[in-house]
């Protein structure tokens, strides 16, 4: 050891000064020197007993004990869950298939109305043009009146 830290030592134990660092460097060595000449076999002994009471309580705990009651998946209950999840998924991608037919027959239905609403609006502006040779049953309007007339009694019923 080198001679300052023998003088650092030999003030310590006497307690020749008063620093507080010096103070605590004494209280850490007489705690460690106290846990180190401690350990007896007794204590050895106590511990070991507080470990396995430890560990005991805690092996027997509801977590543990399901643990023990879970038993491994067979194969066979695999193989019985992946077949539920294939059929499950088959009647999804059907059910798919479906909805999206169903969709799109709404969405043309929907572009017919229109269109039946579009040639109503058309024709109104027709007999609002042609209203005076209409009223005067010009044969050279004949045609455009009777195909009028025909649509209004064949879509009539879509639109109302």
């Amino acid at each position: 050891m080198s001679e300052f830290l023998e003088n650092l030592k030999k003030a310590a134990d006497n307690g020749e000064f008063n620093s507080e660092a010096a103070k605590k460097i004494i209280e850490v060595s007489e705690l460690a020197e106290s846990k180190l000449g401690a350990g007896t076999a007794e204590d050895l002994e106590k511990l070991k007993e507080s470990l396995e009471k430890r560990y005991e309580s805690t092996s027997e705990s509801e977590e543990v004990k399901e643990m023990k009651e879970k038993r491994p998946t067979t194969e066979e209950e695999v193989i019985e869950l992946n077949s539920a999840y294939e059929k499950k998924m088959a009647a999804i991608k059907k059910l798919d298939a479906v909805n999206a037919q169903l969709a799109t027959l709404i969405e043309i239905e929907d572009m017919v109305k229109l269109s039946i609403e579009d040639m109503f609006s058309f024709t109104e502006e027709l007999e609002s043009k042609f209203e005076k040779e209409f009223e005067a049953e010009d044969p050279m309007f004949g045609d455009l009146s009777q195909k009028i007339e025909e649509i209004k009694s064949k879509y009539n019923s879509i639109i109302n």
